[in-house]
Order: structure tokens, then C-alpha cells, then sequence
């Protein structure tokens, strides 16, 4: 792949200025460097459409294959980041598992599998992904869906041509279905319908203990209760309040959740009961403890006969709490002190006020010291500083209660009649979990009600712990949901958080809290093993074209531009002018993010770079040499001894490569 070819007959500035046409001719230019045989050159400008496209999968896919190519140790999570960028994708889906299998990882393709099998079968795309799953010694029986009002499936080529018998089951019955499959080498297909059309459905093999993938299969929606149970009107007394708690792995995890919940109750003034879901946990010792909890008083418990998933177990119970205000918790949450009583205040502040969420360490909008940015869960001791400083702050009128687009589900107080107004959460349509209380949120808005965090609340939440890689098969599915139902939610959602009307109470919260403490010094991070390069690289950090210290880097890469019979570059991580850019010896890539796969200092090792300029070396923290980049940094002097001390190597025959400028700040001339 020839990147001038792309370009061939373009004036050149013209394909210089189009920000369109820059992005094509980045990844070109990735291609031929790594067919020239320099990964690190193309590995930078891969890095740099990554960073600036963080949701392509094209430039992920590239940066994978030229980690990969060089038997970088990124690899294998650079084929997972790739795969994240578009989950649904079959051809992503079997490079990941392929990847995954030449690693090792099996119990990763075991678990992922499940979630893959239905829509791949169902497409008719299984042919590449079945021979994997075979040698990864995880392939299922096979695999069912949904298919209007029938349940589809297809089993694979160990009992095709033979008579098969299915076992069909809900919450409370189980039937069996014989089915004649027609012989086929790659597998048979069959179809049934279950006997109503309203139900949550799992099937497996009889005699089977686990479910073909794609169970449950749920057919029931959502249904509002009658017209006198869904009034907004204020009841002439409060509901009565339960804390709702699906569980279903995790014994350490789930016992500090439901201690902290059960050591509450009596800072509050308000009674509440606790009903946990157990949904088919597949670990005895925790299935015992949550028994013994019950046994002696201190718990509600339903168990599920078979799994149903996150939304299925919570619509289980509240099928339980008719006219009751829910607490949903997730199972990897602390609470403290009088955390309901406060939670109760918020939800009825106002009567349209449907759900309220409080403030959490990772609770999307709600997320406390940064919207929409996790941070570690505080311990014990940080819980209860926190949620008594935001208490405190709330009662002295320091902060007040927010209105938000939805709440974050993993402490969402619903209230009862909002409940009866709209009913449970959609299994229907949201599968298995992420993005259910947004749509349940929605469709209480549409009902005439509105959502709140309660800033006088927090709640630890750990988070990500219950899906793994499934997760972002979920999101992407979930989503597309969403975007069809409310098409100008996320743009409401994308404006709460340019302008977040959080901002005060969060910075309130920040400000009472007592400083944290300085971290230790950390040892610098080690650098990678450096890739196969066309030439040595100097690295500057964080750099700003319009900042004090440009006129410095500017001064460097006219000195190295000068020196032609040295293959020599400069790698700027941040953004440059077109100045500098024209120099013709600069690289740029983007700061990374907390998104990034690479971090900066990955970067520097893997591009091979023999020295960092920085203007905090203590703040880079890179086992490199690091010198300070400063106004009285002579540019000259400091290049001079640098070849004088340091081996760069001469120009070879084959001309550098010119990356397009991902990071322009100016018009060109």
C-alpha cells in the first residue's frame, strides 16, 4: 500500500490542510512503514489515530497487527482494545478468540463465548468461530435466541440427524420438547414455541445442568399497573421501603455488602427490609452464608432455579414488592449510617421525583471527585468520612439535590408509584444488563417524572466486576437500544456533562474533605523493549505549540533538521504549530488518556527513545534520561553534548517517513 499513490495529482497543500484526508494518509503511512520492516515508525502513526479516533475499530486493528507483527508483549490486549472499538463485529470477534487461543487464554474464551454464540448462529456467521471454540475444549451444545414468537436454536454437529430432546423451563414449570434435527456437518437448527408468550424462558439439554447460550430468553415486556396505582398523586402515607440486592458470585464481596446494609438499619428512622435474589450462584459456600442469613432472620431470600441475568433477577423481585419503594443495590457496594433515611428525604422532596441515586466513587453522572470517571472504592474508614461530610454539608444547605437525565443503577431509590406507573425494568429489549435503569428512567420521565442525586448521600461502589469481556459486547448492544428509543438522550447526556450542574456541589464536597495524603515516591515506570526503528527519536512531553517553552523544542528541531546524515526525530507528545511541524523531523501523537491502551511512557520505549525533555521530569516519572525543559534551556549547547555523549545512527539510504500531522494548531501558509 503506497500512501503517495492515495494522494497522486493532489496539490499538496491541499492534502496537507484537509483534516480528512490526514487520517488516510496516517494509516497508509503505518502500512508501508511496517512493510519496510519499522514497526515503531508505524507504530506512532497507528498510536496517533488511535488516540485522536478513540471509538474506530480500524486504527485499533492496525495498531494490533503491528504489535502482533513485532512480538510486542501489548499484543494480546492490543487485539482486546481493537475488539472493544466494534464488539458486534464477527471478523474482530475471531481475531480476539484466535489471539486469546494462542495465548492461552482459555477460561477468557469460555466465558465470552456464551454471549457470542447466539447472534453468530443466528447470522449464519459460526463457521470461523465454532473450529475455535473446538479447540479451546469450550464449545456448548449449542446456542439459542429469540425469533418473533418462537425460540430458535441450533445444536451442534454431535447430535445433528438424531432426535433430540429439549428441556424447557421457567420460574415455575418445565416442559420437554422432542426435536428431529436434519443431519448437517456444521450443525442443525430447530425451532419451538414456548407454551405462552409472556414469559422468561431457559432451555438446555435434558438432563442438562447448563443452559444453552442465549438463555434466559425473555418474551415479557414491562406493563404499567392500573390507572389508581399509577397516579403521581402523593400517597397519604410513605410506601414501605426494601432494599433490593441480586447476587450471584463473589462470597467476600456479597458478605461486605450485605453487613454494611444490615449494621445500617438501625441508624434509620425509617423501617426497611432487605430481600436478596440469588441468582443461581454457581458458588456453594456463598449459596450456604446467604442460607444461614435467612435462616436466622436477618434476610429475604429468592433463589432462581436457573440464571436469569441482572435485569431478570431484580424484575423477580420486584414482582415481590408490590406498592413498595425499591432500593436497588448492586452486590459490590458499601453504605453508611443513616443512608436510607436520607435517600427516602430526596425521593420525596417533590411527588414527580421518580429515582434517586447519591454520590459514589463510580456512579457515571453521580461519580465523586469526577463526573463519568471511576476511582478506587474508599475503605470503611473514607466511606464514613465521606457520606458524614456530604450528610453535613446537605443539612447545612451547602448543597442541594440535582435534577439528572436518569439515575446511575447501582443505588437507585425507585419510587412505588413510578413503579406502578411504568412497571419493572425491559429484559425484553435490554439484554441481560447495562443501560436497563437508563431506560427505565426514560420511560418514567415520558410518564411525567424526573430524577435526582441526592448530594447528601455517597455510596462506595468497586464496579466492572460482573461481566468481564462481556461487558462491552452489552454496552454497544444496549446502546444502539437506547439511541433508537430516546434519539436525543445521549445528547442531553453529553451536554449534562459539558455543562454539569454537579459542579458545585462536587467542588463543595472536595472542599470539606481533609487533604489527601502525598503519595510515596513511585519507582519510574520501566520502558518496553524498544521496536525496530528507521531512526532514533528525542522525546518531549506534554508539549503546548502555543506555550512558553515552544520557541526551545522549535530551536532542537531545526538543529536536527540541520543534520542530514543523522537519521534523528523528534517524538512530541502533545500538539505542535505548523512550524515546527515544516521542520520535517517531528512525529506527534496526543497525550494519552485513560482510555489509551499505551501509556506516554510506553510509547517512549516502544518508538525507542534515547532522552525525555519534559518541563516536570518528577511528573513524567520514566526510567529514561530526563532532562528539564525550561525557559533557559540552550537548545544548541544541549544538542551538541547530546551527539557528543550519545550513538545515533546515520541516515539510511531509505528517506524517513512523514507522518501527517495529527496535531496542528495553526492555518497553513
Amino acid at each position: 500500500m503506497n500512501a503517495n499513490a492515495a494522494v497522486q495529482g493532489t496539490p499538496a497543500a491541499a492534502v496537507w490542510s484537509a483534516s480528512r484526508l490526514r487520517e488516510d494518509f496516517l494509516l497508509a503511512q503505518a502500512v508501508d512503514a511496517l512493510q519496510e520492516g519499522w514497526p515503531a515508525d508505524a507504530l506512532l502513526a497507528a498510536e496517533a489515530a488511535c488516540r485522536r479516533h478513540a471509538e474506530a475499530a480500524i486504527p485499533a486493528l492496525l495498531r494490533a497487527t503491528i504489535l502482533q507483527a513485532s512480538r510486542s508483549a501489548f499484543s494480546s490486549a492490543a487485539w482486546c482494545h481493537a475488539w472493544r472499538r466494534d464488539p458486534q463485529d464477527a471478523r474482530l470477534q475471531d481475531l480476539l478468540i484466535n489471539d486469546w487461543l494462542a495465548h492461552g487464554e482459555r477460561a477468557r474464551i469460555a466465558a465470552l463465548a456464551p454471549a457470542l454464540l447466539p447472534a453468530r448462529c443466528r447470522a449464519a456467521s459460526d463457521a470461523d468461530l465454532l473450529p475455535s471454540l473446538r479447540e479451546a475444549a469450550c464449545l456448548p451444545a449449542g446456542a439459542c435466541w429469540r425469533a418473533g414468537a418462537a425460540i430458535e436454536g441450533m445444536l451442534f454437529e454431535a447430535h445433528a440427524g438424531a432426535s433430540v430432546q429439549l428441556c424447557l423451563r421457567d420460574e415455575l414449570t418445565q416442559e420437554n420438547h422432542d426435536v428431529r434435527l436434519p443431519p448437517g456437518a456444521a450443525g442443525a437448527r430447530f425451532s419451538l414455541v414456548p407454551p405462552h408468550p409472556d414469559g422468561v424462558w431457559s432451555l438446555a439439554l435434558a438432563g442438562a445442568t447448563a443452559a444453552l447460550p442465549g438463555s434466559p430468553l425473555v418474551f415479557a415486556v414491562p406493563r404499567a399497573l392500573s390507572a389508581a396505582q399509577s397516579s403521581t398523586a402523593p400517597a397519604p402515607t410513605p410506601a414501605p421501603l426494601s432494599v433490593l440486592i441480586p447476587v450471584h458470585s463473589g462470597l467476600a464481596q456479597v458478605q461486605a455488602c450485605i453487613a454494611s446494609v444490615l449494621a445500617s438499619l438501625p441508624a434509620n428512622h425509617g423501617l426497611a427490609g432487605v430481600l436478596v435474589i440469588d441468582d443461581a450462584s454457581p458458588e456453594p459456600a456463598l449459596a450456604a452464608w446467604l442460607d444461614a442469613e435467612h435462616a436466622a432472620g436477618r434476610i429475604g431470600l429468592l433463589r432462581n432455579r436457573y440464571n436469569l441475568g441482572f435485569v431478570e433477577s431484580v424484575n423477580r423481585g420486584l414482582r415481590q414488592l408490590p406498592g413498595h419503594d425499591v432500593l436497588l443495590l448492586n452486590a459490590d457496594t458499601l453504605v453508611h449510617g443513616d443512608w436510607l433515611d436520607r435517600l427516602r428525604a430526596a425521593l420525596y422532596r417533590a411527588d414527580d421525583i421518580a429515582a434517586v441515586a447519591p454520590w459514589s466513587n463510580n456512579g457515571e453522572i453521580s461519580s465523586f471527585p469526577s463526573i463519568a470517571r471511576a476511582a478506587p472504592a474508599p475503605d470503611a474508614a473514607g466511606l464514613a468520612r465521606l457520606d458524614g461530610q456530604a450528610s453535613a454539608l446537605h443539612r447545612a444547605g451547602a448543597c442541594a439535590d440535582v435534577d439528572v437525565p436518569a439515575c446511575c443503577g447501582f443505588a437507585m431509590l425507585m419510587r412505588a408509584s413510578a413503579l406502578a406507573a411504568i412497571g419493572g425494568l425491559d429484559g425484553n429489549a435490554i439484554e441481560r444488563g447495562y443501560g436497563e435503569e437508563v431506560d427505565w428512567c426514560l420511560r418514567a420521565a415520558a410518564a411525567g417524572y424526573r430524577h435526582r442525586i441526592a448530594t447528601g448521600v455517597y455510596v462506595a461502589h468497586a464496579g466492572g466486576v460482573s461481566f468481564g469481556d462481556e461487558k462491552h459486547l452489552r454496552v454497544r448492544q444496549n446502546r444502539a437500544v437506547l439511541m433508537a428509543r430516546y434519539p436525543h438522550y445521549y445528547s442531553a447526556y453529553q451536554r449534562f456533562l459539558q455543562d454539569d450542574p454537579l459542579a458545585a456541589a462536587r467542588a463543595c464536597l472536595a472542599a470539606a474533605l481533609p487533604p489527601a495524603a502525598p503519595a510515596g515516591d513511585a519507582p519510574p515506570a520501566p520502558l518496553p523493549a524498544p521496536l525496530a526503528s528507521s531512526c532514533t527519536r528525542i522525546a518531549v512531553l506534554a508539549h503546548c505549540a502555543a506555550g512558553a517553552l515552544a520557541a526551545a523544542v522549535l530551536a532542537l528541531a531545526r538543529l536536527v533538521a540541520a543534520r542530514t546524515d543523522l537519521a534523528l526525530r523528534l517524538l512530541v507528545i502533545g500538539e505542535v504549530s505548523e512550524t515546527l511541524w515544516r521542520t520535517g523531523v517531528v512525529d506527534v501523537v496526543p497525550p494519552a488518556s485513560g482510555a489509551s491502551l499505551l501509556s506516554d511512557s510506553d510509547l517512549i520505549g516502544l518508538s525507542g527513545c534515547i532522552v525525555l525533555l519534559a518541563a516536570d521530569p518528577a511528573q513524567a516519572r520514566v526510567a529514561i534520561d530526563t532532562v528539564r525543559l525550561d525557559p533557559g534551556f540552550d537548545a544548541g549547547s544541549w544538542f551538541s553534548a547530546l551527539l557528543a555523549r550519545a550513538h545515533v545512527a546515520p541516515r539510511p539510504a531509505l528517506a524517513p517517513l512523514h507522518f501527517a500531522n495529527p496535531g496542528s494548531t495553526g492555518a497553513r501558509s
